[in-house]
């Protein structure tokens, strides 16, 4: 059966909490400067080396052998998943397949790829891969075709859900205070989080996030005119800690031009689907009827200029 694919590809590039400047690692008792990737000339036998020398920590252990099964029940295993890159990102597809004589069935694929920075020092690329491992293993695939996809929880699950932006700066942090514990002591945004005990706190970090500067009024104009500004009381005008490097404003401002994006998307391939339900023959069961009317509701509630 011929089969219609419409691909929804939906990524946020995240950036690492530690600046791009050159290093030195100690790798066999040898010191050694540059990138990652001058490490030999052979990709995989970096890769290998990066997971080595992240399975050292407590952090990285676990999150390498969850990514490896995860990446097991894909078919997959995790050298597949994880690739060079020009830039660090966890990328998400989103591929949806129906047949032109039966759109109303409709099945769904979710693919995820890694991809880390090839410019990153031996330290920033580890904790460059611990943040992407963290969306990896724990972001839950969401449909933006579902009925229940909404803006505020699309911003809120990217920044406070499980696997999100959140997350990953934690296991950031955590993985630096467990390999480089002296440089932890320095680094200002893990400072930032820390509680009266020197623990890393998950609600110091959601605050940091929604740091959003000169952006503020804007921004939370747009939240009133969709009417959830009342969802986001940690938005607050002080100083930028997070810029998403996919779009180059704060993660709240990233997350909602993502979502706009998405829905752009989504009405697109919507319009499409009811073309062919419409060229459809006349005479057709009840189900596909409703199936019709439902997603033509969906569509005029969504789609259609306000």
């Amino acid at each position: 059966m011929k089969y219609c694919s419409l691909l929804l590809l939906t990524f946020l590039t995240t950036l690492s909490l530690s600046a791009a400047e050159e290093k030195t690692i100690h790798i066999e008792g040898q010191i050694t400067r540059g990138t990652w990737m001058d490490y030999t000339s052979s990709e995989e036998l970096n890769f290998r080396k990066l997971f080595e020398l992240l399975s050292r920590s407590h952090t990285g252990e676990r999150l390498i052998k969850e990514a490896t099964y995860k990446a097991s029940r894909m078919g997959n295993t995790l050298p597949d998943v994880v690739k060079v890159g020009e830039g660090s990102l966890t990328d998400t597809t989103l591929v949806r397949k129906f047949s032109p004589l039966t759109p109303e069935q409709v099945i769904y694929e979710s693919r995820s790829v890694v991809y880390l920075s090839r410019y990153l020092s031996w330290d920033n690329a580890l904790l460059d891969l611990a943040h992407e491992l963290t969306h990896f293993v724990y972001r839950e695939s969401f449909n933006p075709y579902s009925e229940n996809f909404n803006v505020k929880d699309f911003i809120k699950s990217t920044i406070e859900g499980d696997g999100g932006e959140v997350q990953a700066f934690l296991t950031e942090c955590r993985v630096l205070r467990e390999l480089f514990s002296r440089k932890a002591s320095t680094h200002s945004h893990c400072e930032k989080i820390e509680n009266e005990r020197g623990d890393l706190s998950y609600t110091k970090a959601v605050e940091l996030f929604y740091h959003v500067g000169s952006y503020y009024s804007g921004f939370r104009k747009q939240l009133e005119s969709r009417s959830i500004a009342s969802s986001f009381s940690d938005l607050k005008p002080e100083k930028i800690n997070f810029i998403s490097s996919a779009y180059g404003v704060p993660y709240p401002l990233a997350a909602l031009m993502e979502y706009d994006l998405v829905l752009k998307k989504v009405c697109e391939n919507d319009k499409k689907r009811l073309a062919y339900m419409q060229q459809g023959p006349q005479r057709t069961p009840a189900t596909d009827i409703v199936g019709k009317d439902k997603l033509l509701i969906s569509y005029s509630s969504r789609c259609s200029p306000k």
